[in-house]
């Protein structure tokens, strides 16, 4: 089980691979979780938003859970991405993680309701009493929801969360919490500032594509090593081309020209357009 004082290192939240049916197709998706723990990566975020989370109904949710556990095979942490913007059903599969196996749950805040602080503290609370830890995903631009300072001082008295992934590109409204809970880089270029700031580790996007290399960067960062903030230049052109368009649309087709998934998506996302691809391509080809 993951911990509030734990370094968290860098942990991917991977693609959903998809056949061309759209059907998870399950034998890339263990061949992801192998390359990953070859690749050292610190730990896995499956059927999150790189996962395409929201299109996935609960049977799907539990299938990829299961496949990312039995692959893993304890070999580093398994989280289920569980958020929903209901929290009865949130508490659903925050349940179903914690039966087959999962370290831990993602869970970010209920998006399109727009509840109030008290409400969003309350669906935590609720959630919480599932007894899995839970990594609280903060991402304004998506949930349409913003914590505020009050707000956090109340999230961080819930014993069961223990770690903060955030993606509110807001640095004082966090800055409190670096003392409390384990915060973690959810914007792949913020992740050097983050860690500079006291993060414990980051949950990428571009971990997908350069594992190895970018658990390097965040390790490195974690020890002070000065050399980071040059990976962290080096790897930003990449950063930022993954959100050209809609993420996971950039990030999967990338991978795909990798072999490592089919660029297949469920609606309402798609392939990005051929402009994209070929920046994306142009981007790749220097690293």
């Amino acid at each position: 089980m993951l911990q509030r004082n734990s370094k968290y290192g860098s942990i991917v939240a991977i693609v959903t691979p998809f056949t061309s049916q759209a059907r998870i197709d399950k034998k890339a998706l263990q061949a992801l979780v192998e390359w990953h723990i070859q690749e050292k990566t610190d730990g896995i975020v499956c059927a999150g938003t790189t996962g395409e989370g929201s299109s996935l109904n609960r049977n799907e949710r539990k299938a990829i859970l299961e496949i990312c556990v039995k692959t893993a095979a304890g070999r580093i942490p398994i989280i289920a991405g569980t958020g929903t913007s209901s929290t009865r059903e949130t508490i659903l599969y925050t349940q179903d993680a914690l039966k087959l196996g999962a370290s831990a749950a993602l869970v970010v805040t209920p998006y399109y309701n727009r509840p109030t602080q008290k409400g969003c503290i309350e669906h935590f609370r609720q959630i919480a009493k599932v007894g899995l830890p839970i990594i609280v995903y903060h991402n304004p631009a998506r949930a349409v929801f913003r914590f505020t300072k009050d707000a956090l001082q109340e999230l961080v008295e819930i014993p069961e969360i223990v770690a903060f992934k955030d993606s509110g590109r807001d640095f004082a409204l966090i800055e409190n919490l670096y003392s409390k809970l384990a915060v973690l880089a959810g914007d792949d270029d913020l992740t050097g500032d983050l860690l500079e700031q006291g993060a414990k580790g980051a949950i990428s996007v571009i971990g997908n594509l350069i594992p190895r290399q970018w658990r390097e960067a965040i390790h490195l960062a974690l020890a002070n090593d000065p050399k980071a903030k040059e990976l962290f230049s080096h790897y930003m052109p990449l950063c930022k081309a993954n959100f050209i368009e809609t993420n996971p649309q950039c990030v999967k087709y990338l991978l795909s020209t990798m072999k490592r998934c089919k660029p297949i998506f469920r609606l309402p996302l798609s392939l990005p357009t051929e402009e994209t691809q070929q920046t994306l391509r142009n981007i790749a080809e220097t690293l």
